[in-house]
């Protein structure tokens, strides 16, 4: 029988440091002055390292807890709650950085937001009615949607990722996690 570690405890682990390394790439970003908001760069090492904390976690969780035995259903849980770990420590970040050190983020993010939509080609009352919304954002709000953007990606790429790990059973032992069709898992 398979060692079933309790998956929270191990995806706390690789929430935290994937969480912890999403921070120190915005600070750098941060501290060299560099806009922490829409940055094409920081989007892409973001992103990058997502999925390398997807791909870390889920392998680990296979191999070391699961004896290489990993469902897909698993696999996506373990990367989702991985991610959604990290998320949550990027967004507290997000909070306290914009509510007690720098609240230009926020603004910024504001200007950028109207600059996009006058250069899409809005008319200026949607413009303003729009952007009459988006100033009201307070820290918490842009805290919760810096989460939920995160979370989003964490969601998708875990989705690709564990189709990757996925296995019925372990070649090397033979034992079939397939409860319902296990004499075709030979």
């Amino acid at each position: 029988m398979m060692d079933k570690k309790p998956i929270l405890k191990h995806t706390f682990l690789f929430g935290s440091l994937v969480g912890g390394v999403l921070i120190l790439a915005a600070l750098t970003f941060y501290f060299k002055g560099i806009s922490i908001n829409f940055h094409p760069t920081l989007l892409f090492i973001n992103r990058f390292l997502i999925v390398l904390g997807i791909f870390f976690s889920v392998k680990k969780y296979r191999d070391e807890a699961l004896s290489g035995v990993i469902s897909y259903g698993r696999a996506l849980i373990c990367g989702i709650i991985t991610i959604g770990i990290a998320s949550t420590y990027y967004a507290l970040f997000i909070y306290v950085l914009t509510s007690y050190f720098d609240s230009a983020i926020i603004q910024d993010a504001i200007n950028f937001t109207e600059k996009g939509l006058v250069e899409v080609g809005y008319e200026d009352d949607q413009v303003d009615l729009l952007m009459s919304v988006y100033r009201k954002i307070t820290p918490g709000i842009f805290a919760f949607g810096q989460w939920f953007g995160k979370a989003s990606a964490g969601v998708f790429f875990s989705l690709i990722v564990s189709f990757f790990f996925r296995s019925n059973r372990n070649l090397f032992n033979k034992s079939s996690i397939d409860k319902f069709n296990a004499s075709n898992n030979q």
